[in-house]
């Protein structure tokens, strides 16, 4: 069983300046958590940070803390009730990099009695922070006596990406040009991530033929649609004897993957995101994920899962205006990158309520939904947007790059002025906004992970 702990980039920060404020002494802290449960993996998600005050702990040095315990009463009662899993971090102001004896018999005593006071949580999770901020950490369970066993990879979801793993892989052949732009770190952390594509025509097409080859361990493609004559100038690797036998577009583009004969694990998916669990459940368990929909109501349920399982989430838009004679107006291009606890693409403005409901009854009642459009109760929902495959890898391109500005910093601007990134191929400019206002319904469910009902959406009770 692979045991993972997430934070998002706003929590991070909070722990961080909590567990080193300036002293040289170790400080504590308490989070409650969500949890995502599989049948080979389970991710612990930061929830809520409570830091413990100095005030309140009794011992402070810079190789020990010990803390007043009443305060994890109330946390163990809101944690049994919504059934969290607890972590308990603290600092090495030392940098001493594994657990201390002394943190042996703190995490014995503290975890025994979480384990009596939560009784339907089976992990919670030890930390330790340097003072880089590279965080080490270990599971712990119980059947009969407690058991400690290490992470297999702590992410923080900010605007830079962070990834701690103790894997390492070799760097062959295949990974090695990689491996001189980005280093043999990165090459070998990409081995161990997966990535998710949603949507696997326009932008989805190029950005997984990158993903591919840039050597990621695994990809999951979600897309519910078949090949057609007029997708072949656009998705690549498909032929017209795909279209004359309407194949699915994971299924082309997984076989074309494995044909690569690099080893990447694929996972093709032709359902839509909304048809229950399956879809949503292997979203929650990529450590990256491209959205590559023009659907309104696709990327808004993409933006809510990668904030309840603290996904990192780039979304691709494309919108080419033609004058209707031949000629071209104006080509835009947008892509978002979105944090959990930040803004969404909602509050961005990329869509509105309104357009929400329209696309929403558009998937759910086609047939009433072109009535009330022909009432003038709809606005028009753009389903199908022209682009030619030029544009899509270049947007694609751009997409991918920066995920990876954000895993190996490369430019000198930092990644919190690069929330948005605007590209006018028409005007010829590329345009970096920072994050935008909070979307203070989604900041609530930051890490929440598995609940019922899915998502806090009663469609999937």
């Amino acid at each position: 069983m692979s045991i993972d702990l997430k934070i998002s980039g706003i929590m991070y920060e909070t722990l961080q300046s909590h567990l080193f404020p300036g002293d040289g002494k170790e400080s504590v802290a308490i989070a409650l958590c969500g949890a995502y449960h599989s049948e080979n993996s389970v991710k612990i998600l930061v929830h809520k940070v409570i830091p413990i005050p100095i005030e309140e702990c009794i011992i402070r040095t810079e190789v020990q803390v010990n803390w007043k315990t009443n305060k994890l009463i109330d946390v163990l009662e809101l944690a049994a009730r919504k059934k969290f899993s607890i972590l308990k971090i603290h600092s090495h102001p030392t940098g001493f990099p594994e657990f201390s004896k002394t943190d042996d018999t703190s995490d014995n005593e503290i975890f025994d009695s979480i384990f009596s006071w939560i009784e339907d949580v089976d992990v919670h999770v030890s930390a330790v922070m340097l003072p880089d901020g590279r965080i080490f950490g270990r599971a712990i369970t119980r059947e009969d006596e407690l058991k400690f066993e290490p992470l297999n990879k702590i992410t923080v979801v900010g605007s830079d990406i962070k990834y701690f793993t103790d894997h390492s892989l070799e760097v062959d052949s295949f990974t090695i040009r990689t491996a001189q732009a980005f280093g043999d770190a990165t090459t070998s952390l990409l081995k161990n991530l997966t990535v998710g594509i949603v949507g696997c025509s326009g932008t989805g097409s190029p950005t997984i033929e990158q993903v591919a080859r840039l050597g990621f361990g695994k990809i999951v493609m979600i897309d519910p649609d078949k090949i057609e004559i007029k997708n072949l100038n656009r998705i690549i690797n498909s032929t017209r004897d795909d279209a004359e036998n309407a194949r699915h577009k994971v299924e082309v583009l997984a076989k074309a993957i494995r044909s690569m004969g690099l080893e990447t694990e694929v996972d093709a998916l032709p359902i839509n995101l909304y048809e229950g669990q399956t879809a949503i459940s292997k979203i929650a368990d990529c450590d990256v994920v491209f959205g590559c929909m023009d659907s309104v109501d696709g990327r808004h349920l993409l933006n809510q899962i990668a904030t309840f399982y603290l996904v990192p989430y780039f979304d691709l838009g494309i919108k080419l205006i033609a004058d209707g004679k031949g000629g071209i107006d104006q080509i835009w291009a947008t892509v978002h990158y979105l944090q959990p606890g930040k803004s969404s693409l909602l509050t961005r403005g990329v869509y509105t309520l309104d357009d929400l409901a329209a696309a929403s009854m558009y998937r759910k009642d086609p047939v009433n939904y072109e009535a009330l459009k022909k009432e003038g109760y709809i606005k028009n929902v753009n389903v199908e947007s022209p682009a030619v495959i030029s544009i899509n890898m270049q947007i694609a391109s751009l997409a991918v790059i920066e995920f990876l500005a954000r895993i190996h910093k490369f430019r000198y601007d930092d990644n919190a002025d690069s929330a948005i990134t605007r590209v006018s191929l028409s005007d010829s400019y590329i345009q970096k906004e920072p994050d935008g206002e909070t979307d203070i319904y989604l900041e609530k469910f930051v890490g929440r992970g598995d609940m019922v009902p899915l998502l806090n959406m009663p469609e999937f009770s």
